[in-house]
């Protein structure tokens, strides 16, 4: 089933598709999925909070999930089924924050708004029933992006504590040309759908500043200082263009005397942990996810 999958994808990945002209049209489609799955809203301040609360709660973990999408697709009822499928999987409350898309609202504003989001959800904790001490952080594609620059901002200015991160396959640079040393880019960047001229259109529409392609908000490994980061766990997939970049930050991490647990699945595209056709493989994350988080595994 997974070889007629990635047939499929390698012939699709043969269209050229716009991303700078088209974004509003996967928006619409995105919207329209006819597999969502309710979950409750909460307003405080200027922030709605959308939560998907475990059938059987059995830790006090809370985690704040952050979608991908290229920071121009993606929204909470697109991956209704995912987060209410993982808040039961791993027993905990799950909180995702919807944040203002690009191009309409280019960087730094969908990154403030999350991490304003999330230091006004720590504040008002008991509000919550939130367990502020032990929050954990998680992201796929550009919402890992987003998860791990808010680790680093957070780190630095204090306002909140994430206690551990998880980056599922995460765009964590801003070189995607020929030139770039992570042969990913140029071994994966044509067949399987997220291609390299892709990942440029989001970049072009999420960034208004030349400057900001060097900025450690956007590009986190390009920060200096990685100290005191979050426990993380990465997980890449083998066949995506941003596998040796998630690989590369991963090592940083190390180097600066994180905690760093580095997973790269086999035979996978990018945004696999979205994908049904990916069954054995998401069971088999899953597994890590609980034993990272501190579940015991049967």
């Amino acid at each position: 089933m997974n070889d007629l999958f990635l047939d499929i994808i390698k012939q699709l990945s043969k269209y050229d598709i716009n991303m700078k002209e088209n974004y509003q049209l996967y928006r619409n489609i995105q919207n329209k999925t006819p597999l969502q799955k309710k979950y409750k809203k909460f307003a405080d301040n200027e922030f709605t909070y959308n939560i998907f609360e475990p059938k059987k709660k059995e830790y006090k973990e809370t985690i704040i999930y952050i979608h991908g999408g290229g920071w121009v697709l993606g929204s909470t009822n697109f991956y209704s089924l995912l987060l209410h499928h993982l808040a039961n999987e791993l027993k905990r409350t799950i909180i995702s924050i919807d944040y203002p898309l690009a191009p309409e609202h280019p960087f730094p504003e969908g990154f403030e708004y999350l991490y304003n989001a999330i230091k006004n959800l720590c504040f008002n904790s008991t509000k919550f029933s939130i367990d502020k001490e032990n929050l954990i952080i998680m992201g796929d594609s550009a919402g890992a992006n987003l998860a791990t620059s808010i680790c680093i901002k957070a780190k630095r200015k204090k306002d909140f504590k994430i206690a551990k991160e998880i980056l599922l396959y995460p765009i964590v640079q801003t070189n995607f040309t020929n030139k770039n040393k992570y042969k990913s880019i140029n071994q994966n960047g044509e067949d399987f759908f997220l291609s390299k001229k892709m990942i440029n259109d989001y970049l072009e529409l999420y960034i208004n500043n030349k400057k900001d392609y060097k900025n450690k908000f956007v590009a986190p490994l390009y920060a200096k200082n990685l100290f005191n980061m979050p426990e993380t766990l990465i997980i890449t997939a083998d066949l995506d263009p941003l596998r040796d970049e998630g690989y590369a930050y991963a090592k940083k991490l190390k180097r600066y005397f994180n905690k760093v647990t580095y997973y790269n699945m086999k035979g996978v595209i990018h945004g696999f942990f979205n994908n049904f056709f990916y069954f054995k493989e998401n069971h088999h994350v899953l597994k890590i996810i609980k034993r990272f988080v501190g579940d015991k595994i049967e």
